[in-house]
């Protein structure tokens, strides 16, 4: 029942949303460079945000745009899960 509940407001508040541009670009880390597409969406208010997804092989990372810390640790979580096997 949960499942279901969660699965229709997923599906509802993605339809609220629209995409408004998005922007290919890299992504500076520990040495390495990373393919980034950052996106800037618009709610039926017309206020907009941006998300920043970095891809690492075959995972992908999303962080707020600008906020090096943010997406620094969105990357470390993502090295230590594949280390740790899950």
């Amino acid at each position: 029942m949960r499942l279901m509940l969660m699965m229709f407001t997923c599906v509802g508040l993605a339809g609220c949303v629209d995409t408004v541009s998005e922007d290919a670009g890299t992504f500076t880390s520990r040495g390495e460079t990373y393919d980034t597409m950052t996106r800037q969406f618009q709610r039926p208010d017309g206020s907009t945000y941006s998300r920043m997804t970095i891809y690492v092989g075959a995972e992908r990372v999303t962080c707020i745009p600008n906020d090096r810390e943010d997406c620094e640790t969105a990357l470390l979580d993502t090295f230590n899960r594949a280390r740790s096997g899950f």
